[in-house]
């Protein structure tokens, strides 16, 4: 059976991996930001993929670190599927890279469009759009699913700006406040994939090694979670198919 290792913030790259391994016809699923498993994985004949999103142009930092540990058994089939919101093929070649510097190759990438949630630059979709936009993405998930069921060789990628995400890491959340209306359930803390956040007197503190994932901001119930002033009166946004619970560490 394959094992796919997954990083979700708001769910759609959960969401994407679940599909994946519905299609396949079941698969391990392991999320990134657990303690990196002993392992190893793989092998001839065998099948290891991760589901990750895309950072700017970048896998997240916690994708990066785990794979540099994970240990993955020469001959293995290397799979790697991007959520993007806009641009996600420089992330392809990033995991391409990231499995060639454990001497591996990805041998199967791609793409698929989600729904946006970076709410620090833009007013996520309303339902309706959300709606109409996943409704086309099981077809090229199933896609995928066939082609590395075929063991096909193919990774759609291009050259990207590998240190862009690691520039002034721990300026990255120093925009994010709680308002009044925070009242201290700490599901922030525990959707959090990296553990950034701590309730301190009640109310979240960030630690300063975000991965900008927009859990936070995005799953707090009360709606009390603001990146300074520039997404007050924006939507939040959730894949409506992943549970919160689903999320949580």
């Amino acid at each position: 059976m394959a094992v796919i290792f997954w990083f979700s913030g708001t769910g759609n790259s959960l969401y994407a991996a679940k599909k994946l391994a519905g299609e396949l016809g079941g698969a391990d699923l392991v999320r990134i930001t657990d303690e990196v498993p002993a392992g190893p994985y793989g092998g001839e004949g065998e099948k290891v993929g991760f589901v990750v999103p895309s950072y700017y142009c970048n896998m997240p930092r916690a994708a990066q670190f785990f794979i540099e540990k994970l240990n993955i058994l020469p001959g293995t089939y290397v799979f790697g599927i991007v959520t993007m919101g806009g641009a996600g093929q420089g992330t392809v070649d990033a995991l391409a890279k990231a499995i060639k510097a454990k001497g591996l190759n990805l041998n199967y990438g791609r793409c698929v469009l989600m729904p946006a949630n970076y709410i620090i630059k833009y007013n996520p979709a309303d339902k309706n759009k959300v709606d109409d936009k996943l409704a086309k993405i099981d077809s090229s998930l199933k896609g995928f699913a066939d082609d590395i069921k075929a063991g096909a060789e193919k990774v759609k990628g291009f050259p990207y700006n590998g240190k862009s995400l690691y520039k002034n890491v721990s300026s990255l959340d120093k925009g994010f406040t709680s308002s009044e209306k925070c009242t201290g359930c700490d599901i922030c803390e525990k959707v959090c994939p990296v553990g950034n956040i701590k309730l301190e007197d009640g109310r979240p503190k960030w630690l300063g090694h975000c991965e900008r994932c927009m859990a936070c901001i995005s799953l707090c119930p009360a709606g009390a979670i603001d990146y300074d002033t520039r997404t007050k009166g924006r939507r939040r946004y959730q894949n409506p198919n992943i549970n919160i619970n689903e999320l949580k560490r």
